[in-house]
């Protein structure tokens, strides 16, 4: 039986000592979960004694860098967890909650041009980074409608990756998509684009017609990412079987026995709510959380680990009677070939009065022992895992240079002043 059953942890950073996995664990194991939802701060990592139990005791994590969009964090900051993390057993990571909501991004700045372009421009970094660390990221979580549609800015992002082939995504696309239910049934827009038309933003949904806003909603992202890029993502159903998390609840009509049969439904059965294999796992809203918090009305169990639905109680009873054996998810052994789409870059310079004369003459030993992409573009640069940089007579300044060391490039620059070269 495939562990898709999870959780997100409580949404804070202090509930990781040892007394609180000895308080959560058989609590997870008893249901058999498999995934755990964590915050991470950006500055100090998860106790390592709570990682490495979860990973031994068959819970795998996901750590969420819930920050702000454009704070001053940057890819660098993070190497240190990072490599710290991947190295107690975690597998995957989040970078950022809903772009497309104001409120993830810092106050001032989301009025400004180009939003999807600026959100990639620093999301791509971190994906970088983390898989320099051998851990898969894991795309955030849209908010459907959110303020800016969620249908456009994902279509958006796929036509960016397409247009600048930064990333290959055909080799490794995990997403992490909205499980709320918006208090519509599990069938609520079942079958999406194939069967239902796309809604106009903002709209409301014509008589007769159903739109994406339900449990699923994986759905059509998953059918507008293959129509894009002819692709089928990997996906997180992240704040399963809430009714809205912006407004805390959960949904009275389904009970924890409703939503757990959905998230352990065999793939190979064609029922009507049966989710596929490209589902890895669907995490609750919410675990747990502080008596004094409003979250609690939307937890499953309270701050002590007891239950709050006798459904609860009752399945874990009968998997204690009727044992199964357990089946995990095999993680690639390459992470992401499409981490470099680019190995080597030779970064020419240009000038609006044109080309510097005879430079190729003078680039010829570079090109003849490395046969590296030429080119002059400095975005093209970046999806390169080393770049060469002709820096004759100053034509890159030290922030071209920094924008390739965030990257995630490794940088060589050859200093040209005329046709004197220094290493």
């Amino acid at each position: 039986m495939s562990k898709r059953l999870g959780f997100h942890y409580f949404q804070d950073v202090n509930h990781y000592q040892v007394r609180d996995l000895n308080l959560w664990l058989p609590e997870l194991q008893a249901l058999n979960a498999g995934w755990l939802v964590l915050k991470s701060s950006t500055t100090q990592a998860i106790p390592e004694e709570f990682i490495v139990g979860l990973v031994q005791g068959g819970i795998q994590p996901i750590i969420d860098f819930d920050m702000k969009i454009n704070s001053n964090a940057k890819p660098d900051d993070l190497t240190v967890l990072l490599s710290a993390y991947a190295h107690w057993g975690v597998k995957y990571v989040v970078f950022f909650k809903s772009p497309n909501v104001k409120s993830s991004w810092l106050e001032g700045t989301w009025s400004q041009g180009d939003l999807v372009e600026r959100f990639l421009d620093r999301y791509l970094p971190f994906v970088r980074a983390a898989e320099q660390n051998n851990l898969i990221p894991v795309f955030p979580p849209l908010l459907p409608g959110g303020d800016y549609w969620d249908l456009s800015f994902l279509k958006k992002v796929m036509q960016l990756v397409q247009q600048r082939k930064s990333l290959d995504f055909t080799a490794n696309l995990h997403m992490a998509v909205s499980g709320q239910t918006f208090s519509k049934p599990l069938s609520w827009g079942k079958g999406a684009t194939a069967k239902w038309k796309t809604p106009r933003p903002y709209s409301k949904t014509e008589i007769g017609e159903q739109d994406h806003q339900g449990i699923n909603t994986w759905e059509w992202y998953r059918d507008l990412i293959k129509s894009t890029l002819n692709i089928t993502p990997k996906i997180f159903l992240f704040w399963f079987g809430a009714a809205s998390i912006e407004k805390n609840q959960l949904d009275p009509a389904l009970n924890f026995e409703d939503l757990v049969k959905l998230a352990n439904s065999d793939p190979s059965e064609a029922r009507e709510n049966s989710l596929p294999e490209e589902i890895l796992g669907c995490l609750l809203w919410l675990l747990s959380s502080n008596e004094s918090d409003s979250l609690e009305q939307a937890a499953w169990f309270d701050e002590q680990g007891n239950p709050k639905q006798e459904t609860i109680s009752l399945y874990k009873q009968h998997l204690k009677e009727n044992p199964q054996k357990d089946e995990e998810y095999p993680v690639a052994d390459r992470l992401a070939q499409w981490l470099y789409p680019i190995d080597h870059y030779l970064l020419l310079p240009s000038y609006d009065w044109g080309i510097p004369e005879n430079i190729l003459d003078r680039v010829r030993p570079i090109i003849r022992e490395t046969r590296p992409t030429i080119g002059f573009s400095l975005i093209e640069a970046m999806n390169a895992r080393k770049v060469t940089v002709w820096n004759e007579d100053s034509a890159f300044s030290e922030h071209d240079l920094q924008m390739l060391h965030e990257a995630g490039c490794q940088v060589d620059e050859k200093i040209v002043n005329s046709v004197r070269i220094t290493a």
